[in-house]
Formats: structure tokens, sequence, C-alpha cells
């Protein structure tokens, strides 16, 4: 079994993640489907529905650790990094703020 990689990112992280790795690709990008990945989304369906302005702020700012293998990793950069053009937008330049660019991915 692969080592598993620990990341802190803020649920604000996780939400950009699946953004441009699972909503903006629409299945383009392979390997999204993993524990990783499902973890990430759990997490996500945790925010408040209804809230005032603190409550959904603290929730944007909570430091999570997660778990990764190295293929999810290289799946999130390739996305963040490489291929989010496929509608011809702009690569996510704030992801250095919340994803950190691992050494071997490139």
């Amino acid at each position: 079994m692969a080592e598993k990689v620990k990341i802190d990112l803020t649920m604000y992280g996780i939400a950009e993640v699946l953004k441009w790795c699972h909503d903006r690709n629409n299945g383009r990008v392979p390997g999204v489907d993993t524990e990783g990945f499902k973890k990430m989304q759990a997490l996500l369906a945790e925010k408040p529905q209804a809230g005032d302005y603190f409550t959904l702020d603290q929730f944007w700012k909570k430091n999570v650790t997660l778990e990764f293998t190295p293929e999810e990793i290289q799946v999130i950069d390739r996305c963040l990094y490489d291929i989010p053009n496929f509608d011809n937008v702009p690569l996510p330049q704030i992801r250095h703020k919340f994803w950190p660019q691992h050494s071997g991915a490139h």
C-alpha cells in the first residue's frame, strides 16, 4: 500500500480543489473518485446551510488535516497547475495560497 501524505487544508482550500478537479473538469480528469476526494466531499457537505457571516467565516477557515496517496496528490496538482483550461479559463492563481506545490509532481 502506498504511503499516505498528510496535508493541512482549510475548508476553502478543499472547496477550491473540488471545484477545479471535480466540478469544472466534469469527469474529464480520471482519479477523482478516490477515498481522499470522497472525504473532501463529505467535509464540504458539513457546510452550514444557513448562518450568519461569522458562522460561515469560521467554517471556511477551519483547518483539516487530510491523508492523500501520492496518486491523489498528482491528480490534484494536475488539476490545479496543468489542465483546468478545458474551458479556456485561466489557471487559478490563488492555488498557491491553499495547496502546497510538491516537488515530485512535475
